[in-house]
């Protein structure tokens, strides 16, 4: 009982600061008008700088409350669905350094990439997922994901795509796209994934 409460606490917590599972759409707030800088340049509030020290009290790892097993065949099929068209639309992922937000050059030019296509085709809606690797804590990857997902957001909306084509998601490090414990697979798994959905 009292390891239900805690947990739930937690993810009420998570909830609030933006971090919940379900698509987000932007609606330009506030950080829309302004590139997010992250990283070096500041410290995700409440937590540890070195994501490795970061400790969950005992009863609660939010991980089995977000993304740890359950996705039905449907929504499989609905995210197989978006990546394959962000593929054939020739989208790009933008990736981040250790414990980093901030946008690269090169995820800069991703983006720019991205937003040039979206502005041409208005109809569409891109999804961006912040995933993170697997050192530190759920609870940590999850806003580290947010953050990453919000930085690239921002970036966009400021490149010129209307705030109605986007929509973000955190998923922090529950859904890694390479399982290897080391660096080269860390940084395939620090990403800004997209994913596409095509309004008919």
């Amino acid at each position: 009982m009292k390891r239900a409460a805690v947990a739930a606490i937690g993810f009420v917590l998570l909830v609030s600061q933006g971090c919940s599972m379900k698509w987000l759409q932007s609606d330009g707030e506030t950080g829309a008008g302004t590139v997010q800088k992250g990283g070096s340049g500041g410290a995700l509030s409440g937590f540890s700088k070195n994501p490795s020290e970061e400790r969950l009290r005992k009863g609660g790892d939010i991980a089995s409350l977000s993304s740890s097993g359950g996705i039905s065949a449907r929504q499989r099929a609905e995210i197989t669905k978006e990546e394959k068209a962000a593929i054939e639309a020739g989208l790009l992922d933008v990736f981040f350094g250790y414990d980093q937000w901030t946008l690269s050059d090169a995820g800069m030019e991703a983006l720019n990439h991205d937003a040039q296509w979206l502005k041409d085709h208005p109809g569409a809606v891109m999804k961006v997922e912040g995933h993170a690797d697997e050192r530190g804590t759920a609870d940590y990857n999850l806003v580290l994901g947010d953050k990453r997902a919000k930085a690239a957001r921002s970036y966009l909306i400021e490149s010129g795509v209307g705030p109605k084509q986007l929509a973000i998601v955190s998923y922090g490090k529950a859904r890694p796209f390479c399982m290897e414990t080391s660096e080269s697979c860390y940084q395939q798994n620090r990403r800004g994934h997209v994913l596409l959905n095509l309004k008919k």
